[in-house]
């Protein structure tokens, strides 16, 4: 049997050439992407040596060069998982420039941070935009306290386990920062964070998700948050904190109007949820963990809403909530609410321009089928109790569908398949995930590949009932025919 279907598996391969309607063809680099990977490997042979006897060399040549292609030549060679440490640091010795405005230093061993951090000091006073993640700087506060010191045009700052209070001084001085991640394990005190006090900055990424706590040594530091935000004035975004409605409880008998419009908060009663709606009439995004009974329908409140998660809520809520009324909802994210089952109807009639759907850990039903989602180009469950049926009419009546991933088992059999691309041509498709399919086999393979135009990641194939052999002998095919198409997992 098996050598039977392998046998079938050829003989549709063998007309993939012929067939017009199929997965696209790898596309040309452009001439500058061409250009940057040219430089950049002439730059990784001429810098790799260890006495650095071309770097004067290399300085003149790249002396006339413009500071956006020194940015794409550190972005491409900083962030190379297949460079060694010491030549991509030559590469930042030798390229970062006083008018170079965004570095992002990549991953660097313990051994390199100090040096990093000095280079920046010296060469980078012209950057705007700075990201430390894989440089642990936090060992080194003196250096960094000056390095920030040293960047008076910043408008991006990410440092995140890394601030302190002599850093956050140093940071208020950064008039034009418009973003600052200071996120994960704090250094600093509540005095350090008082610092803060910018016209400027939107975005603050602050604290731990799931955590009131953000300074060291401190429990509840949600009344503190609340005067960051009276400091930041023009602030639209509090990022990784997940109390900000707790925070801004505290400004109840205040007349002071924020400018969020991105807000995440943790067991949010009713209380709590009157003076968000007060106090943020720009709210475009908000994510409730484990709200109170009574808040959700209230969500009706926020005129502006297009993005909404909740997790752990009430179905019979969030049903009560988009049959109510006709929202702008364009992204709705449901995850551990097991009431009772949540029914798609409800979501395709009350937020009829929703374009994003992700679901985890659900009961999902649709009582409807006839009602279509006609914006709906990303849809992701994970772990959901829901029929095939199901599933079915949600493709069926998604026709913009450019991703799907279903994380959940699957019961669909390669006839199955077929006719459901017979009915639907789903001709947008550029992601197709089914990690549960044990019915399917390297038929639906071939036949996805040439119904799907646009057709780009398929997977995962260690969940279907498909052998090695076969996942290798059709990524043979697809690379001698020159397709943009990846089966996944990569390493079968």
């Amino acid at each position: 049997m098996r050598f039977q279907r392998q046998c079938q598996v050829i003989q549709c391969s063998i007309q993939l050439g012929q067939v017009q309607k199929m997965s696209p063809r790898i596309p040309v680099s452009s001439l500058g992407r061409l250009c940057v990977k040219f430089v950049a490997n002439q730059l990784v042979q001429s810098l790799s040596d260890d006495e650095g006897l071309n770097y004067e060399a290399v300085k003149q040549y790249l002396s006339d060069v413009t500071h956006e292609v020194l940015q794409e030549l550190l972005r491409d060679i900083l962030n190379s998982i297949h460079l060694d440490a010491a030549t991509r640091f030559s590469i930042l010795e030798v390229l970062l420039r006083d008018d170079v405005r965004k570095l992002d230093t990549g991953i660097f061993p313990h051994s390199y941070y100090e040096k990093i951090l000095e280079v920046i000091i010296s060469r980078g006073v012209g950057l705007r935009q700075l990201n430390l993640k894989g440089v642990w700087a936090r060992d080194h506060p003196a250096l960094l306290t000056k390095l920030v010191g040293s960047l008076n045009n910043l408008k991006v700052l990410i440092i995140p386990h890394m601030a302190n209070d002599a850093i956050l001084q140093r940071i208020a001085d950064c008039r034009n920062l418009n973003v600052l991640d200071i996120s994960g394990e704090s250094y600093f005190t509540a005095d350090g964070l008082g610092y803060l006090k910018n016209e400027n900055l939107r975005i603050l990424d602050v604290g731990y998700y799931g955590k009131k706590e953000i300074c060291e040594g401190s429990n509840d530091d949600t009344e503190l948050v609340s005067r960051v935000i009276r400091n930041l004035p023009k602030l639209r975004e509090i990022r990784s904190y997940s109390f900000t409605g707790n925070s801004l409880f505290h400004l109840q008998n205040s007349s002071y109007i924020t400018n969020i419009t991105l807000l995440r908060d943790t067991e949010t009663t009713q209380e709590i949820f009157h003076v968000i709606s007060r106090l943020c009439p720009l709210l475009e995004s908000i994510h409730l963990n484990s709200p109170k009974e009574g808040v959700i329908p209230h969500l009706k409140d926020l005129k502006r809403l297009i993005y909404l998660k909740i997790c752990k809520g009430s179905v019979a809520e969030i049903t009560q909530y988009l049959a109510s009324h006709q929202s702008n909802l364009e992204v709705i994210k449901v995850a551990s609410c097991q009431d009772k089952p949540l029914d798609l109807t409800f979501v395709a009639q009350g937020s009829p321009r929703v374009n994003t759907l992700e679901f985890y850990h659900m009961h999902l039903t649709i009582s409807r089928p006839e009602l279509f989602f006609m914006y709906l180009t990303n849809i992701e469950i994970l772990y959901c109790n829901m029929t095939d049926n199901c599933l079915r009419q949600i493709l069926a009546n998604s026709p913009l569908l450019r991703r799907v991933m279903i994380g959940c088992a699957v019961n669909f059999t390669d006839g199955d398949l077929f006719r459901l691309c017979a009915d639907i041509e789903f001709l947008f498709l550029e992601e197709l995930w089914l990690s549960c399919a044990k019915s399917l086999t390297a038929i639906s393979i071939e036949l996805l590949m040439n119904h799907c135009p646009k057709l780009r990641f398929l997977g995962q194939m260690n969940g279907w009932d498909i052998t090695s052999e076969e996942v290798e002998f059709f990524r043979t095919v697809i690379q001698v025919s020159n397709i943009d198409l990846t089966l996944l997992p990569t390493v079968f």
